[in-house]
């Protein structure tokens, strides 16, 4: 069994290896999105996982969805990668929830007088 940390929840599940990633994070009871139901056709179940020397290579489907970017940076398809031994994965904050995040947070400020 191993040891799968999910951020920005805080959560921590124990799961088979060979487990895929998606499927870790959801019996975390974590949001990870995955618009194709885990089939790798829409890329949006991608995370950062922070130990990436434990993983198998990219699968083809990683290397068409995920930029050279993402990749450097360590970011893996949730239902294409599998656990292999504890890690630690961070979920990415959705861009459009970022922007309204970003608006509240200086809407705030201004009723503040910040």
């Amino acid at each position: 069994m191993s040891k799968v940390k999910v951020f920005p929840h805080d959560k921590t599940v124990e799961v088979r290896d060979g487990v895929l990633f998606l499927a870790a994070v959801r019996a975390a009871k974590a949001a990870l999105p995955s618009k194709c139901g885990g089939r790798g056709a829409c890329g949006t179940c991608k995370l950062k996982v922070e130990s990436t020397e434990k993983l198998e290579p990219l699968t083809k489907t990683e290397t068409r969805m995920l930029s050279v970017r993402q990749v450097q940076e360590g970011y893996r398809l949730g239902c294409q990668t599998k656990v292999k031994g504890d890690a630690v994965v961070t979920i990415p904050e959705d861009p459009l929830r970022r922007v309204i995040r970003m608006q509240l947070e200086a809407a705030r400020g201004e009723e503040k007088g910040e």
